[in-house]
């Protein structure tokens, strides 16, 4: 990875050029520069998604952005009109437009129509977590956990802690299951009412004996490993639903007995991406304060030192890494 210099973007008709204030640095982000994957990208190429800037200057005859504008990024455009649009299923569009929103730089372009103006209160670092956010609301609207709920969450790094804000929200008993003491600790401070250190205890008898030996109604992994999957599974109570948010990468397999969704009725998903109504819903939610951001940044990095950041978030060191482009 290296920083270069580049020719400035053109600005186009219906578009507007950004200049990126703040970028999260995300696990897929990572996955591609350490070739577990690649994607099918062809290098050069520059990475970061998770965006949040300010207008420079704008083409757009509806003038629904003005100049100077706070906006975060939305780089899923669907076509609102195919199969799954219609369904509302717009994650799976059928012509969807990955746009090369390439946030560590400078300066971006955006289609006006994918940006989100930053409501006043809300700090444009916060606004970075717009994009994950978003990804989990997609995993929690297809989970049906109410009031009362026992959710267990494996893995409290950025997203699980994400997790954890929304399930209490829902009015759920969250057990959260790491490794790290820095992040159980955190998810604590967070709300989280039970935490299991996955390093130093059975995992299942733990969740059963804080479930009167039910297990959990749904238990949602954020980390993409197959033994850790195979084991997720039975924390789930009779009835529960497992919820699979990370891939796993490099693939690989699990085993899996039929006699679990069969006798048991376990429901296992999973969930990809977002639809757009969940970008402005993770705004609404920042903006009001129902789930907060400030204690997840651990780290801030200018864009010349971009390569600590990544070393940093693979390193697992503290929690998310920030990239301030125009520091």
């Amino acid at each position: 990875m290296r920083v270069e210099e580049v020719a400035e973007p053109k600005l186009g008709a219906g578009e507007a050029l950004i200049r990126v204030d703040a970028c999260g640095v995300c696990p897929s982000d990572v996955r591609s520069y350490v070739a577990s994957d690649s994607g099918g990208t062809k290098a050069p190429w520059t990475p970061g998604h998770e965006v949040a800037g300010t207008v420079l200057e704008v083409d757009d005859d509806l003038f629904t952005i003005e100049v100077g504008s706070r906006v975060a990024l939305d780089w899923r455009q669907v076509c609102g009109h195919c199969h799954f649009c219609r369904r509302s299923a717009q994650n799976f569009c059928l012509n969807l437009v990955k746009l090369p929103i390439r946030g560590f730089s400078s300066i971006t372009l955006m289609p006006v129509a994918q940006l989100h103006v930053i409501p006043e209160g809300l700090s444009q670092e916060a606004a970075t977590f717009c994009e994950p956010l978003a990804c989990v609301l997609n995993a929690h609207r297809g989970m049906g956990i109410s009031m009362g709920s026992d959710v267990v969450i494996v893995g409290c790094g950025p997203i699980g802690l994400l997790h954890t804000q929304v399930a209490l929200k829902q009015g759920a008993r969250v057990v959260v299951v790491d490794m790290l003491a820095e992040r159980l600790e955190l998810a604590r401070q967070l709300g989280a009412h039970d935490t299991v250190d996955a390093s130093k205890t059975d995992v299942r008898e733990t969740v059963l004996s804080l479930t009167n030996g039910i297990g959990a109604h749904a238990v949602i992994l954020t980390v993409g490993a197959p033994p850790v999957i195979e084991s997720a599974l039975r924390l789930a109570a009779k009835g529960g639903v497992v919820n699979l948010f990370a891939g796993t990468h490099p693939s690989g397999d699990i085993s899996l007995s039929p006699d679990l969704p069969h006798y048991d009725q376990v429901s296992i998903t999973g969930s990809h991406d977002y639809v757009p109504g969940d970008f402005s819903t993770a705004l609404r939610l920042l903006a009001h304060k129902i789930v907060v951001t400030e204690p997840l940044v651990s780290s801030r990095f200018d864009l010349d030192h971009i390569v600590s950041a990544f070393d940093a978030t693979i390193n697992q060191e503290g929690f998310k890494s920030l990239i301030l482009c125009n520091a």
